[in-house]
């Protein structure tokens, strides 16, 4: 969640751009874009990312006097993210207890702001041990899908209404199930970021072991500059191939 002092520059700075036509993320589809963002296994450049609050649009960015603003807090909220990330700080706080319009709307931005931000690298959030006859059970697939069906307009939910309909025997009008689907998945969000988020931990440190790793071997494959040049001239490696390194 923005800070207080982050929320009141939002509405400062984006308020000039209420003409855009393609629009631009709500405070809680940004928060929830953040969120997703510090969270890939994988950094993704700023020059990548910035367009997204504004729906790809770069067109804001022709005028240097909104957009340097602009791009400098989107940099400071990312930067404000990583340090929650980084002391374990970085949590979901909305609550389905007490649902109102309100916070039925904030989860809603929420989510479908962290599902732009999953979308970015949706190669990176995918088991590089699981086989496609088990993806329907893949833990993180499942919880990709939650955000998907908030997030993506474009996402076929039928299959997911009509696991609702056989669990739930009642004849109610095709709106009323759609609403049910939503609260649904927005019931799932908690669980699934924490799978999202323990994957995301599980990849950074298994390429941090392989990195690692890589460099040892490297390091033990080095030939001492007194010792014999591997290239079978005789001669010493401080006077042969070394001298071309």
């Amino acid at each position: 969640m923005l800070t207080p002092e982050l929320s009141a520059r939002f509405k400062i700075l984006f308020a000039p751009i209420d003409s855009l036509p393609g629009g631009y993320f709500s405070e809680d589809e940004l928060d929830g874009f953040m969120y997703a963002l510090v969270i890939t296994p994988d950094p993704i450049k700023p020059s990548e990312w910035l367009p997204a609050p504004f729906y790809g649009d770069i067109s804001i960015f022709d005028d240097a006097e909104i957009a340097t603003p602009l791009a400098e807090f989107l940099l400071e909220c990312y930067e404000y993210y990583c340090v929650m990330r980084n002391k374990g700080e970085l949590k979901y706080t909305y609550d389905l207890k007490d649902l109102n319009e309100g916070i039925f709307n904030t989860i809603y931005g929420w989510a479908r702001g962290f599902w732009y931000g999953l979308s970015l690298r949706m190669s990176l959030w995918k088991s590089p041990y699981v086989t496609k006859r088990d993806a329907k059970n893949d833990p993180v697939i499942v919880s990709m899908e939650v955000f998907r069906g908030l997030g993506d307009d474009s996402f076929d939910t039928a299959p997911m209404l009509k696991k609702i309909k056989t669990n739930t025997k009642e004849d109610i009008a095709d709106e009323e199930w759609e609403s049910r689907l939503i609260v649904n998945l927005m019931d799932a969000i908690p669980v699934s970021l924490h799978t999202l988020q323990e994957f995301s931990r599980y990849m950074i440190e298994k390429k941090t072991k392989e990195l690692t790793l890589a460099e040892e071997v490297d390091s033990s494959n080095k030939v001492g500059r007194n010792e014999d040049c591997p290239c079978g001239s005789g001669k010493k490696s401080k006077f042969c191939c070394a001298l071309e390194n």
